[in-house]
């Protein structure tokens, strides 16, 4: 999984490089392209701030740092382990293992992914001497920390009496608000979803109805006792993070003798059973939460960077398609043909970049082509029924380049997916052309829109 992450932040880096010289290779196309549209490439590829943005956060990224509070035995943790998707924190179903405030580093090899402050539970908050408490004790590592974040874990199967645990929290976001002069995000986690009854289903992907239902029910009890003490929050899931351990060899592992397991083990340990449920919708609300955008891209580039990539990909596609229909308002007929291909080539390029692939635009042209079936006849075909129905424009003014518009956005659209399934995940060219005949169709359905106007 590490070595995945690794690759794919490799992939991203790629992609950030193909960016930067993008303005190089659209001032090196062809004189063929005119220079109002090369000057209306560089203004929406360039200066798209979505893009832009995704693309400054490939390097202006920082490990988010995540504050977690609970009582001893909710599963502080193993909540640890299953945001990192790796074995990081020492886990026990038997005893406190976190005896005082520590701080985590989830790392992938030398990299810090995230940095977690996880403190005693609350409840062990006691007199350490005649002049601070655990619990001042306790705000002052929270502010000298600086989270980003913090997660209230409470017990999904013991409706503990939370009340002390909120007011702490009050008391923490009100220090952290007077010094940081920002309030502090609150997200609130009822933890071991999985020992709810009937506790037999432990895949979450099993949980009958009547499990999910109690599930909500103990959720809506915290949620009433945490309005009803004034804490504010950005959010309250209930999760499992619940994972099964073996060794790189196979080997199951019960959490009590991983500490017995030789170092190398312990690094290397893989998920043999994954009864995580709904973390994905906590990271979702970790990152809306989070306030700062280098922690909250650090957050992405630590948990889940397949999901960057699938969003740049979505992002360019979108943008290529906009691009192309905009180009092919032009109104004279056969202008455009081989501006939008050079429009299309670029996309590719792009997409490939971020499979870690430097592939030409002469590449990328071929790959369009061999999309169309045999020589690119298909695609040609394409192209020219596009180019003709400007000559409506004669008729019906303007009709004729709305049309050509509506299938350059949706033909260019259909390019990218095929790319992406090509590139991306890496399947077959065979497949990537039911991809394309697929958006094709959906090409075929815009037209007939278009004809009805």
């Amino acid at each position: 999984m590490k070595d995945d992450k690794m690759k794919i932040e490799q992939r991203l880096q790629s992609m950030k490089k193909f960016y930067i010289k993008a303005g190089e290779m659209i001032d090196g196309l062809p004189d063929a392209i005119p220079e109002k549209t090369r000057e209306m490439l560089k203004d929406n590829i360039l200066g798209d701030k979505d893009l832009k943005k995704l693309m400054d956060g490939i390097d202006s990224h920082r490990p988010p740092r995540i504050f977690l509070i609970g009582r001893t035995g909710v599963g502080k943790s193993s909540l640890i382990n299953a945001l990192c998707g790796a074995y990081t924190a020492i886990v026990s179903d038997t005893k406190s293992c976190t005896e005082s405030a520590q701080v985590y580093e989830c790392k992938d090899k030398d990299r810090v992914l995230m940095e977690i402050l996880d403190t005693r539970g609350i409840a062990e908050s006691e007199m350490l001497d005649d002049t601070i408490s655990a619990e001042e004790m306790l705000i002052n590592q929270i502010n000298e920390f600086s989270p980003d974040v913090a997660i209230l874990m409470l017990n999904c199967t013991h409706r503990d009496d939370v009340n002390s645990d909120v007011e702490f929290l009050k008391k923490v976001s009100k220090t952290y608000a007077e010094i940081n002069k920002l309030r502090l995000p609150i997200v609130v986690v009822v933890n071991k979803c999985d020992e709810m009854a009937p506790t037999r289903y432990k895949n979450p992907k099993e949980y009958p109805e009547i499990k999910v239902n109690k599930i909500d029910e103990v959720v809506q009890y915290y949620k009433g006792i945490i309005v009803r003490n004034g804490l504010k929050i950005d959010n309250i899931i209930a999760v499992s993070s619940l994972i099964d351990w073996q060794t790189p060899d196979g080997m199951e592992v019960d959490v009590e003798s991983i500490v017995n397991l030789p170092k190398n083990d312990i690094d290397n340990l893989q998920i043999n059973f994954d009864g995580r449920y709904r973390i994905e919708e906590l990271l979702d609300a970790l990152e809306e939460a989070i306030l700062d955008f280098e922690a909250q891209m650090g957050l992405r580039m630590a948990s889940r960077l397949k999901e960057v990539v699938d969003r740049l990909v979505k992002h360019l596609i979108n943008l290529f398609s906009g691009i192309s229909a905009t180009v092919a308002l032009t109104p004279i007929p056969v202008s455009d043909i081989y501006i939008l291909l050079i429009i299309q080539s670029v996309l590719v390029s792009l997409i490939a970049s971020l499979s870690g692939r430097d592939i030409s635009l002469e590449t990328a042209k071929e790959f369009i082509l061999s999309m169309g079936g045999i020589a690119g006849a298909g695609y040609v075909f394409k192209l020219v029924a596009q180019q003709a129905s400007k000559f409506l424009n004669f008729v019906w003014p303007t009709s004729g380049s709305i049309i050509s518009s509506g299938i350059a956005a949706t033909g260019t659209s259909a390019i990218g997916k095929a790319a992406s399934s090509y590139f991306i995940d890496d399947l077959p060219i065979g497949e990537a052309k039911k991809k394309f005949e697929e958006a094709k169709k959906e090409n075929d359905e815009t037209s007939v829109n278009y004809n009805n106007i």
